[in-house]
């Protein structure tokens, strides 16, 4: 099977993976505050960054998805406040 070439396909693989491999729970923003995902975030911008100094760009490409699916969870907690 290809590897996904695009952020929104990497990002279902991410999740797909974290739920039936990792035993994530399949909707992480009802479980975590706001705050820890924040800390999740910085965690994975740390990642983005030594991958991009170490010029590991495909590997760039899958913590861009796994920033890109935090912002979404932040985002889902926020409207569950709201």
């Amino acid at each position: 099977m290809p590897k996904p070439e695009t952020l929104a396909m990497m990002k279902m693989e991410k999740n797909f993976t974290a739920v039936l491999e990792k035993n994530y729970p399949r909707y992480p923003y009802e479980r975590y505050d706001v705050f820890f995902l924040l800390m999740r975030l910085r965690e994975e911008l740390q990642e983005l960054e030594r991958a991009l100094k170490e010029q590991d760009f495909p590997n760039a490409k899958w913590e861009c998805a796994d920033i890109s699916n935090i912002i979404d969870y932040i985002f889902e907690r926020i409207c569950q406040l709201t």
